[in-house]
């Protein structure tokens, strides 16, 4: 979880444009989680198909984008702003018989135009309202809403993918061992000095990583344990700090761990998990509850969204293994406390 009590300095307009720019790369990160058929056909859960989500994205990009142009023109002073006559929903049932790939190259040429749009204002343009009818439009106020606006959607198409909606109960589980065994097997025949000093998440070595990932899973588990309800004194180390500091005290705190403790324990926690994921039914599986950082979802969700956190970090091994370079560590910016991991090369929350 992200302190939300940390003062953050006024934005930019490049610091806008990159949250634009982010916001919609977690948007397509998440639909990447779906299969096409997903993306075309699954309701999620306010009825619209995933691809009548990126439509409705899109569309919005462009109508804003000339909101904002026509304000700062002038034009829009004494008219103010009038809204397209059809409502989302309308466009939605529309936007199912268009094609997929027409609708990802129509949402990637409107975002990228009010990226551009952000990035190309001068501070004063930026800082200053402008007349629209009888109200005053903010820049500032218009750009941050927008790149929400595909945080919002995004989290929609996040929520379905964890859910039991999507999954049935053998998927779930087979999914959720298959991605143990992924992990594992990363690490099959690396020497231990290799585990140790290799880099491959930023400063982390491989045994940090692994050692990340424990220290969620053992909060998947603390949060199952206690479902629908969580104890929120004991999973006080996940949920108190900003996201670094999270993340760089769960590994001080199992610093002692050599690569035995820590393989021996990442078995543990999974097989922990599934003896109780067996004693529940679908309904329970289902059912929505705190998950632990302050909203409430799917216990299906929390479940999918730790293993594929462990998938994440996985690859970051294979990758190694692979001969790739590993990516660059990147700052926590703020500005994503809710993505699957698709700016951060390394830091993740279950926040």
């Amino acid at each position: 979880m992200n302190d939300m009590n940390v003062d953050r300095p006024e934005p930019t307009p490049a610091d806008l444009a990159l949250q634009l720019e982010r916001s919609f790369a977690n948007l397509l990160a998440t639909l990447a989680l779906l299969e096409p058929v997903e993306i075309e056909s699954a309701r999620l859960e306010h009825g619209w198909t995933p691809k009548a989500v990126v439509a409705h994205v899109a569309f919005w990009d462009e109508v804003q984008l000339r909101r904002m142009q026509d304000a700062v023109a002038g034009r829009s002073a004494t008219t103010g702003f009038v809204r397209p006559p059809e409502s989302n929903d309308e466009r939605a049932a529309g936007d199912d018989a268009r094609s997929l790939d027409e609708v990802m190259a129509a949402a990637q040429s409107a975002r990228r135009a009010m990226v551009e749009f952000a990035a190309s204002l001068t501070p004063v343009q930026f800082a200053q309202g402008y007349a629209e009818g009888d109200n005053t439009l903010s820049l500032v106020e218009r750009l941050t809403h927008m790149a929400n606006h595909a945080r919002s959607h995004a989290r929609d198409i996040g929520a379905y993918c964890g859910s039991m909606r999507r999954w049935r109960r053998d998927g779930l589980r087979a999914f959720l061992v298959q991605q143990h065994a992924n992990l594992l097997d990363s690490i099959a025949g690396l020497d231990e000095a290799t585990i140790l000093s290799t880099h491959v998440c930023g400063f982390w070595s491989i045994r940090d990583v692994l050692a990340h990932v424990l220290s969620w899973n053992e909060f998947g588990y603390l949060v199952m344990k206690g479902w629908p309800q969580v104890d929120h004194a004991a999973i006080s180390p996940w949920i108190n700090g900003s996201e670094d500091t999270i993340n760089a005290n769960l590994l001080a705190a199992r610093a002692d761990l050599d690569m035995i403790a820590i393989v021996d324990w990442l078995t543990t926690y999974h097989r922990r998990v599934l003896t109780r994921y067996d004693k529940l039914g679908d309904a329970e599986l289902a059912s929505s509850g705190d998950q632990g950082w302050g909203t409430q979802g799917e216990l299906a969700d929390l479940l999918y969204s730790l293993a594929l956190h462990a998938t994440e970090h996985a690859e970051d091994i294979w990758r190694f293994r692979a001969g790739e370079a590993p990516p660059p560590a990147s700052p926590n910016l703020g500005e994503e406390p809710d993505q699957r991991r698709a700016n951060d090369a390394c830091s993740w929350t279950a926040a």
